[in-house]
């Protein structure tokens, strides 16, 4: 009797199978199912450095990777096209009131078009990330985290189309230290997605919503509008194109909602900002890959008159996987630039920041991002890594992480004084220049990580944890020097269940 034949990475094609489809829904009728799906997570955070690594930007396992204590997930299924799906969290707040300083310090010019200097204030430092030793438990006097549901959707899909809405993580682009355009470093958007596709082809409508988290309320809500084809030339090769645009919500005229419009035909500076992309996915041999990705925001010819700098970025990697027994390995390497004055504008850029109180009028702690690149603009990021999967199993992964940071972080002027009278500001149009890093001090960091997670022989319940070793210094160009060395070890552990 001759025996089935196994399909190659059949293994691999069950466990990611069984990530998707999740437990399995009651069926109340026809038309009707529904799941209820709790997740209990315990996570314990040590450092060693609790002087200079003190909030949010200092951690590699930050405000957004951290899980909540309880996650409840409740989904309903209508028929077989429409999902409505919802959740509750109770993890730790990042603030806590009353504990964590109360500052105005904002720079004088704010901080880039979204923030006035008075609008709202940085968490620098922050109690639950400067402890030698926390948790995600929300007792002990820690407060709620009050931003949830974290991750919801309500979705109408069929066999070629999907339209969404929902909270959540976005990301565009298989960047491992980030993606030039939209980034999944930021876990809670809220947006409107509308995909059309089928084997070869696929376009997408992408609306992300951003409010007004200044306490003066002077700023404007603003809408990220994207459209985002992606096409197979060839079955070893993957081309992506997107035109993107943030844009101003008071005003906005609807012709910039139109998805079959040119947004780069639109010149409003004091309404939109837009930034064109390109993506492309080539495997030429079993094992090997090929990314890249590169993002114009601004760019003048000597001749144009203009004194906006040029805004570029890019980023490219390359990885081979190889069968080691029943598991695999996969070694890559990543490079990513972005200008300095990438993502900058005097009117409307692509910085985010996100409240972390909801319910105090007269408090605005706020968490800056950078909606793409989530080492932001003006850096240069070198990475190496090693990962072995053992499906059903084990992963484990180490990494090696360079970044250099020019002058032109969010804290920074992107207008730089050029009459001498001491006018750095966010009002003018940017002229800092690349290539990155800019400015006579650089801050150089590197990253060495060790990771894992193990699944455990008892179904959906995993143990898993991080070793983060971080060195910080500021290098001085002119006298090619170094001083203020900092280093920090992180450690991360954790278990999750899932019911």
């Amino acid at each position: 009797m001759q025996s089935r034949k196994i399909p190659p990475y059949q293994d691999l094609w069950d466990t990611a199978y069984q990530r998707i489809e999740g437990q399995p829904f009651h069926q109340v009728d026809e038309t009707f199912s529904y799941r209820i799906s709790p997740t209990i997570t315990l996570e314990s955070y040590v450092h060693t450095n609790d002087q200079d690594f003190t909030s949010y930007d200092d951690w590699i396992y930050n405000y957004d990777e951290r899980k909540p204590f309880l996650d409840l997930t409740f989904s309903m299924q209508f028929s077989s096209s429409f999902l409505f799906e919802t959740s509750l969290q109770a993890g730790v707040g990042a603030y806590i009131e009353g504990v964590d300083p109360v500052n105005n310090n904002l720079p004088d010019w704010g901080i880039g078009a979204i923030l006035d200097k008075g609008d709202a204030f940085l968490v620098l430092d922050a109690t639950l990330y400067r402890r030698t030793l926390t948790s995600n438990l929300p007792f002990f006097g820690s407060p709620l985290e009050p931003d949830f549901p974290r991750h919801s959707q309500m979705t109408y899909a069929g066999p070629w189309w999907a339209i969404s809405l929902g909270r959540g993580a976005y990301s565009w682009g298989a960047g491992e230290s980030g993606n030039l355009i939209v980034g999944d470093h930021i876990s809670n958007h809220t947006g409107l997605t509308a995909s059309f596709f089928n084997q070869k082809f696929k376009a997408q409508l992408l609306y992300l919503f951003f409010p007004d988290v200044s306490q003066t309320g002077k700023k404007s809500p603003r809408i990220f509008l994207a459209h985002r084809f992606e096409f197979n030339p060839a079955p070893w090769a993957r081309i992506s194109i997107s035109e993107n645009v943030m844009a101003n919500q008071d005003g906005l005229s609807l012709q910039y909602v139109d998805p079959t419009y040119i947004y780069h035909n639109l010149f409003d500076v004091d309404q939109v900002n837009s930034i064109a992309s390109l993506e492309a996915d080539i495997t030429p041999l079993p094992g090997i890959t090929f990314h890249g990705q590169f993002a114009l925001d601004q760019l003048q010819l000597s001749s144009e008159g203009a004194n906006t700098a040029n805004a570029i970025a890019y980023l490219v990697s390359g990885s081979y996987s190889w069968g080691v027994k029943k598991g695999y390995l996969t070694f890559g390497f990543e490079a990513a630039s972005t200008d300095p004055a990438m993502y900058r504008r005097q009117s409307v850029d692509f910085l985010v920041a996100r409240d972390l109180i909801k319910n105090q009028a007269h408090l605005r702690p706020v968490i800056i991002d950078y909606l793409g690149y989530s080492w932001g603009s003006d850096s240069k990021v070198y990475q190496a890594r090693l990962n072995y999967l053992l499906p059903g199993n084990v992963n484990i992964a180490t990494s090696v992480t360079i970044h250099r940071q020019g002058e032109l972080d969010y804290l920074a002027a992107h207008r730089e004084d050029t009459d001498g009278d001491d006018t750095n500001n966010n009002d003018d149009e940017p002229n800092i220049s690349g290539p990155s890093p800019s400015g006579d001090t650089i801050t150089e960091r590197l990253i060495i990580g060790l990771g894992g997670t193990y699944y455990t022989g008892i179904p959906n319940l995993e143990l898993f944890g991080q070793v983060n070793w971080i060195g910080i210094r500021a290098y001085d160009r002119p006298s090619e020097s170094a001083s203020g060395y900092a280093d920090d070890f992180q450690i991360i552990f954790g278990i999750t269940k899932r019911f």
